[in-house]
C-alpha cells in the first residue's frame, strides 16, 4: 500500500526540456517535484528524501544504467514508492516483453504531469492503472 499524504514526485529523464515541462506541470497540479538527469542522481536524491517523496518516474532509456536498473534500486531504497517507467519510441515487442517482466506501469512519452499525477493516484489507491 502506497501512501497518500505527500505530494512529492521524483523525475529521472536524461533531457533536460522534458524533465523540466514534467515538472512544471506536476507542480501545477499543487504536487512538487524534484528532478534527476541520471541514474546516480536518481538514487541519490531518493535516499536523501525517500520519506518526502511518494513516485518517482524514470526514463527506460537512460544512458548507462537502464532505467529498469533504476526503478529496482528506488523499490530498495523506498518500497513504498509508487515506480512508473516512461519511454517513447519502443518496439512494441519491447513493451510487450517489459509488461510481461514487470508490474511496473509503463507511460507513454511525452508523459503530461495532470497523467502522471492521476496515475500516482490510482496507484496509491490500490486501483489498477488504465492502459497509458
Amino acid at each position: 500500500m502506497h501512501r497518500t499524504d505527500w505530494t512529492g514526485v521524483l523525475i529521472v529523464d536524461p533531457d533536460p526540456r522534458e524533465r523540466d515541462r514534467l515538472a512544471r506541470e506536476v507542480e501545477a497540479c499543487g504536487w512538487w517535484a524534484v528532478a534527476a538527469p541520471d541514474a546516480a542522481a536518481a538514487v541519490e536524491v531518493c535516499a536523501e528524501r525517500r520519506l518526502e517523496l511518494g513516485a518517482a518516474v524514470v526514463d527506460l532509456q537512460l544512458p548507462g544504467l537502464q532505467g529498469s536498473h533504476v526503478l529496482a534500486e528506488l523499490g530498495r531504497l523506498a518500497p513504498g514508492l509508487a515506480r512508473f517507467a516512461m519511454a517513447a519510441g519502443l518496439p512494441p515487442y519491447t513493451v510487450a516483453a517489459f509488461r510481461r517482466l514487470s508490474d511496473t506501469p509503463l507511460l507513454s512519452k511525452p508523459v503530461r504531469g495532470a497523467e502522471l499525477v492521476a496515475a500516482v493516484r490510482e496507484a496509491a489507491a490500490g486501483r489498477p492503472l488504465a492502459a497509458h
